[in-house]
């Protein structure tokens, strides 16, 4: 292994922290021009190549960059009563969410963010609570998620994709900020419970800084986007997140 200053020492080589570089700018790009998806190649990504109890501290961090800089070049969208509302819950989560997960293993996880997906894109069209109490739930149930699966955006994406009155541009926003927030609320927890990020900080701030640069991109592509074929897109790739998210909970268990 080739000794680099902007790597930890366990990293396996600096040719695979740039092509996360590159998935970084790929993701945050997809996730601001879509909402979803980013978080999740992002994550798959890192866990072929990096030490796994580094996988979602640093990945939380990273997550954390892009998604203040997608909520920055979209904050005219951001719904910050409902923010709120998932910030309160997400508070709840962190706090109680290990003593209330342990006892599952991460495919029930996996299956359960799929199946609720699923359920919003293709079941029956039911009108989901979409009030205060449901935002705070949402931010309490994702906050759990979030510290066990890693990526839980597809879950916050499809309950704000239902909401009547938002825009593309403000399902992107408001999702960014309710993401940034959780991230935030990850680190931190990470971080008291004794993980070097200091050691990490190069190679996360280097991972930020691409994944502006996507960001930015993928801004500039959903202004220009139609709002009809932009819901049609997301349904798509929602659907494709719960299959692939399907996928890892099987091989989880098959392999297990």
């Amino acid at each position: 292994m080739i000794d680099v200053p902007f790597l930890p020492a366990d990293f396996p080589h600096p040719g695979a922290a740039a092509l996360l570089l590159v998935i970084s700018f790929l993701g945050s790009a997809t996730t601001a021009a879509f909402s979803i998806g980013g978080g999740l190649l992002v994550i798959a990504a890192m866990s072929t190549v990096m030490p796994a109890a580094a996988v979602i501290p640093v990945h939380g961090a990273v997550m954390l960059g892009s998604n203040l800089g997608r909520a920055g070049l979209l904050r005219e969208g951001i719904d910050w009563r409902r923010v709120g509302w998932f910030a309160l819950g997400g508070l709840v989560g962190g706090a109680i969410g290990a003593q209330l997960v342990l006892t599952l293993p991460d495919a029930a996880l996996r299956l359960a963010i799929a199946g609720f997906i699923l359920f919003t894109q293709w079941g029956p069209k039911l009108v989901l609570p979409l009030g205060r109490g449901s935002f705070v739930a949402a931010g309490g149930i994702s906050m759990v998620l979030t510290l066990f699966v890693g990526a839980s955006g597809p879950f916050i994406t499809a309950l704000l994709a239902k909401v009547p009155s938002f825009s593309r541009i403000q399902l992107i926003a408001t999702g960014g900020a309710c993401m940034a927030v959780q991230h935030g609320f990850k680190v931190a927890i990470f971080a008291l419970a004794g993980f070097a990020y200091w050691a990490w900080m190069p190679f996360i701030a280097a991972a930020i800084v691409t994944g502006f640069a996507g960001t930015f991109l993928g801004a500039k592509a959903l202004r220009r986007l139609n709002e009809q074929r932009f819901r049609s897109v997301l349904k798509w790739i929602l659907t494709a997140m719960a299959a692939y998210l399907t996928a890892l909970a099987l091989h989880g268990l098959f392999a297990a």
